[in-house]
């Protein structure tokens, strides 16, 4: 009788699936969820903190968790100051968004997204910028903060002082410093199977 051969493959697959459910536990996401889409809205791509920050940990993700999709949106497409790992689009095409969360990089980019069909727009404070917008109106710089729709993280804690004492609000208790986009999707997948 022969002896039986050992399959290499079957447990390199086993110890490959297991690797991956590690991953996706980080997140609060088991293998067999479906796919999670969020979308992302900034102004520009090119060479600032918040965007350095961000690609680079929204390329991070793209590179270690399969079951996240993640769509750019950019006010004004010019060359990012890092090639990107996943879709950018322009700001018209959030008009075809779904319910996905969205998260939003400043105020004007909030305002825009309240325009999709986003459930829920995460306004990400990486500067508060509420001071010098003077082309704004008062009512829509109030709704970046305080539509229903909407909720705000900081960056820093006085950012969420500073927010809370201008708008009369609550925000959100988290503080995720220099756009750690896995904090962020963390977060929101949380609040977004608390919702359900």
């Amino acid at each position: 009788m022969a002896k039986k051969k050992r399959n290499t493959k079957h447990t390199e697959a086993i110890r490959r699936k297991a690797n991956a459910t590690m991953e996706m536990a980080k997140l609060g996401l088991k293998l067999e969820d479906d796919r999670v889409i969020i979308g992302f809205v900034f102004n520009h791509l090119a060479i600032s903190h918040l965007n350095y920050f961000g690609i680079n940990s929204i390329n991070q993700i793209c590179r270690n968790y399969a079951g996240i999709d993640i769509c750019i949106f950019s006010q004004h497409i010019i060359s990012s100051c890092i090639q990107v790992l996943c879709p950018i689009f322009n700001m018209v095409d959030l008009v075809r968004w779904s319910s996905y969360p969205l998260i939003s990089t400043s105020i004007g980019t909030t305002i825009e997204s309240l325009s999709s069909n986003a459930s829920k727009i995460y306004h990400y404070v990486f500067d508060p910028e509420l001071i010098g917008k003077y082309y704004k109106e008062s009512c829509d710089l109030k709704s970046a903060f305080c539509d229903s729709r909407v909720r705000v993280i900081a960056r820093h804690e006085s950012h969420k002082e500073l927010i809370e004492s201008e708008f009369n609000i609550q925000i959100c208790d988290i503080i995720i410093p220099d756009c750690n986009v896995e904090k962020l999707i963390q977060f929101v997948l949380m609040e977004t199977v608390n919702d359900y």
